[in-house]
């Protein structure tokens, strides 16, 4: 790799977010500076690290399937990422970034002595770009058309001089006329509501950012048409293309059970983790409403465009089969699966196809009790029409206890049939399934929640899908009934969704209320004393393993959690923030840092 980030310039641009010198400071010290590194995401406290360091923020590129001998320039590189991404695809990456300190990051992260990595980071602009370095077969615009300042025509016109003849030009950006926008959440480069819908008025604009900032699709659109890119993929990241979970494609919106089916891929449609605002509604009922009305690809939060002279060279880099791609959440590397829902027509059977979105030499797909499924199968055909956690959402938005007992009493006897009476011996107990008498359900049925129950919408044969997990000697259907309420209360306290309790009840509570209607089901487990203790230990030892960290930072996590309610929604800038953030990443500290740990973990509880 080479590299000319340190030198410095006169017109050095500082699109800064105050985390630079924390970042450099934390690359410095890396052995692991991968693209999904474990040892990068143990030091997300915040939301300046967690855009750093998340895992999730190469998913944005995932769709382009990067391969050997490409070659890729990648304009405002930020501190290096997805051109660490791209060389680890075995592409040749040019990577171009204003500001000097983000350039010294990214040069950083794409160094590695262990393997040879074809990237040099350039201090400048695309005006620091030359004939010579291309042409290039992707040429990479992620989070930077904000800041092409009053000619964002010209801008794209001289990174689409850089586009090979077959190559494409690739843009990620919010839109103006997102649906979170709309719901009132923060603007996300101002920081206030409503600016990007009254159309960036000079009075929004910031010292480090003019009034303009995210585009519209129409706008954006002509900008890319203009620029001789007629051919044009659109994409929709979810919940925004920072750190996507799901991406789709434009037409899966033509399918005709799209709404569900956005809906299962997409879940809540913004993630309140970071962003502030204050819309204290359903928003996942908000989402199915503007999908049944045809205006979901025009609301995406985010657009993804991938955009050529011709369709040829967008079907080259964009398979014009899949309707999505769903990732898993920010678990550890060996853990991260996509998911791609294809389609070829009304004549071909939907699939869906599970891999590894990271490719890990040697990982272990588990530890001890637990392991996690290779997905190296073929693909597999798509259940369709809801899940049970979507009908039970229906039911708890329409005041419905009655039904909602009856969706549970569904779920119950489903995982009743599915069970075994049988003693289990100390040797084979782990933290799903305690020794003693037991009703065992297969380990692979872990996960059986609700809203892995597909074909709701059929009397009988329900679907279990997405059994990717698998426990060793199976798990006890008491346990597994607690969690699929646990995590159906979680689902409509996060995604803001009606109740017939209290607006006040929290995630625990419901959950026990849920466990009252289970109570009433004869096809259900009796529920033993204190269950959500119970699962919160369980749950813990299950997220070490995928997700790393220790269990008891898991269950601190997971009490905190269980204490939100209608009433008190998660916003702010990140899953620790002001002093819980601080205190977490001094828990790092030599000497001191395992009191500080113990006064985090404290105020977590307790604050």
């Amino acid at each position: 790799m080479t590299s000319d980030a340190r030198r410095p310039r006169a017109g050095d641009r500082r699109w800064r977010d105050g985390s630079e010198d924390v970042v450099l400071g934390i690359l410095r010290a890396a052995t692991d500076r991968s693209s999904a590194s474990d040892e990068l995401a143990a030091h997300i406290v915040d939301w300046p690290t967690r855009y750093h360091f998340g895992r999730a923020r190469t998913n944005l590129i995932h769709p382009l399937g990067l391969e050997p001998g490409m070659r890729v320039l990648d304009v405002g590189a930020g501190t290096g990422v997805m051109s660490r991404f791209a060389a680890e695809q075995g592409a040749s990456v040019l990577a171009v970034e204003g500001d000097g300190r983000r350039a010294e990051a990214a040069a950083l992260r794409c160094s590695d002595p262990s393997l040879e990595l074809d990237v040099e980071v350039r201090h400048g602009s695309v005006d620091d770009v030359e004939a010579g370095d291309g042409p290039f077969d992707v040429v990479l615009c992620i989070g930077v058309l904000e800041y092409a300042g009053d000619d964002p025509a010209a801008f794209l016109g001289r990174l689409t001089g850089h586009v090979s003849p077959d190559g494409v030009l690739v843009v990620a950006i919010e839109n103006r006329f997102g649906l979170a926008y709309w719901l009132g959440a923060d603007e996300d480069h101002l920081g206030r509501p409503w600016v990007g819908l009254e159309g960036y008025p000079a009075s929004a604009a910031t010292p480090t950012m003019g009034p303009d900032g995210g585009r519209g699709g129409c706008e954006l659109s002509d900008l890319l048409t203009g620029a001789g890119l007629g051919a044009q993929r659109w994409l929709a990241p979810s919940p925004d293309y920072k750190l996507p979970t799901a991406i789709l494609a434009e037409r899966i919106h033509d399918e005709p059970d799209a709404v569900d089916l956005i809906d299962q891929l997409v879940g809540p449609p913004m993630d309140r983790s970071r962003m502030g605002g204050t819309f204290g509604g359903d928003e996942r009922a908000v989402h199915r409403g503007m999908l049944e009305a045809g205006l979901g690809a025009d609301l995406s939060n985010s657009f993804l465009v991938v955009a050529g002279a011709h369709d040829g060279s967008v079907d080259r880099r964009c398979d014009p089969s899949v309707l999505a791609w769903r990732f898993t959440g920010d678990r550890a590397q060996a853990h991260l699966r996509t998911r791609t829902i294809r389609s070829g027509g009304e004549e071909v059977t939907r699939t869906v196809d599970r891999r590894p979105t990271h490719a890990v030499g040697g990982a272990p797909q588990g530890a001890g009790w637990l392991r996690l499924d290779a997905a190296d199968g073929p693909p597999e055909p798509w259940v369709g029409g809801p899940n049970l956690e979507q009908v039970a959402l229906d039911r708890l938005r329409a005041g419905d206890r009655a039904g909602l007992a009856e969706v549970l009493g569904r779920w119950c006897e489903f995982a009743a049939a599915r069970a075994d009476h049988r003693d289990v011996a100390a040797a084979d107990a782990h933290p799903f399934l305690p020794a003693g008498r037991r009703q065992v359900l297969p380990g692979c049925d872990l996960d059986l929640g609700l809203d892995n129950l597909a074909g709701a919408d059929r009397a009988k044969d329900l679907t279990f899908i997405d059994d990717e997990w698998e426990a060793s000697s199976g798990v006890d259907l008491e346990l597994v009934t607690i969690r699929a309420c646990w995590k159906l209360a979680s689902v409509a306290i996060g995604s803001g969704t009606r109740h017939p309790w209290q607006p006040s009840t929290t995630v625990d509570e419901l959950t026990t209320a849920l466990l009252d209607l289970v109570a009433t089901i004869d096809a259900a487990p009796p529920i033993g004393p204190d269950p959500l203790d119970r699962l919160h230990l369980a749950e813990s030892e299950l997220r070490v393993v995928a997700l790393g960290g220790t269990a008891v930072d898991h269950v601190a996590q997971l009490r905190a959690a269980g204490r939100r309610s209608l009433a008190d929604r998660t916003t702010g800038s990140g899953p620790s923030i002001g002093l819980r953030g601080r205190l977490a990443a001094a828990r790092r500290l030599p000497v001191i840092g395992g009191l500080l740990s113990s006064v985090a973990r404290f105020v977590r509880r307790f604050g």
